[in-house]
């Protein structure tokens, strides 16, 4: 918060009723200046775990809310599961997975209804799934731990480049038709930690990048001030909040626990 104040960005404090700090997941989606998309905040991951419901976050208090366009998609979604680019939005297939009651074809019709935009699926993170099998935990399978979009026509992808070609692969081929390919890359000083820097926070031109004091830190550093065109990126260390985090599900960054939003009234 000091790192926004200190470039003049307004931050508000005025989201009540809320269960854990990943605001990403069940706050609304903003689709335009006007319009936010809501859907159900009732994730397997809370769900189904014992002694994790505690952590839903269902009807959050937001004054900013309450002039707004809200339109419900009625789908049990994550926000971290939403990543909003120009006319698109991505998210993975771990939605059919929340909605099994609905076809593939009525969730998507949902989800481009609510939202005006087109929906581009991509196939969940086959790393994190066979991680959280690992833990015997449920998957997140977030779009916003696989991707960033850099601006309407761009994608900026976590490193899979290093260490994971057939996946990297199967996203190109449902990413390259409609958007322009960035990606983040290691080579050897790449570690298990390296997916942390695609959970970026941009605010403007305001930059804040997650560091877990590697070799690799300074290195994404460069890569993401040549990828967005910016002077700087403020690197926070993200090791407490990431690894430590003692509410809700662990493995999330400065992506997961803020709510951005675009209004040209500020």
């Amino acid at each position: 918060m000091e790192a926004l104040k200190a470039k003049g960005i307004e931050i508000g404090s005025n989201i009540r009723q809320t269960k854990d700090i990943w605001a990403r997941d069940y706050m609304p989606i903003q689709i335009d200046e006007n319009k936010f998309m809501r859907y159900k905040y009732t994730p397997d991951y809370l769900v189904k775990v014992p002694g994790m419901s505690k952590f839903i976050t269902d009807k959050p208090d937001c004054d900013f809310l309450k002039d707004k366009d809200i339109v419900d998609c009625n789908l049990v979604l994550d926000g971290g599961n939403v990543v909003v680019c120009g006319n698109k939005i991505i998210l993975t297939e771990k939605v059919f997975e929340e909605n099994t009651d609905l076809s593939k074809y009525e969730i998507t019709k949902r989800i481009e209804s609510a939202s005006g935009k087109q929906v581009i699926w991509i196939p969940c993170d086959p790393n994190e799934i066979a991680e959280c099998e690992k833990r015997n935990e449920l998957p997140l399978c977030h779009a916003d731990g696989i991707l960033h979009a850099i601006d309407e026509n761009t994608i900026l992808l976590s490193n899979y480049i290093d260490y994971d070609p057939e996946y990297r692969l199967k996203l190109l081929e449902r990413l390259s038709p409609y958007f322009n390919i960035k990606e983040f890359q290691f080579g050897d000083i790449r570690t298990e930690n390296s997916w942390i820097y695609i959970n970026y926070l941009q605010v403007g031109n305001v930059v804040l990048m997650p560091v877990v004091n590697e070799k690799a830190d300074d290195v994404a550093a460069e890569q993401l001030k040549e990828f967005l065109q910016v002077e700087s990126v403020i690197q926070i260390d993200s090791c407490e909040l990431t690894f430590e985090a003692s509410d809700g599900n662990i493995g999330g960054s400065l992506h997961c626990i803020s709510w951005n939003v675009f209004d040209s009234s500020i």
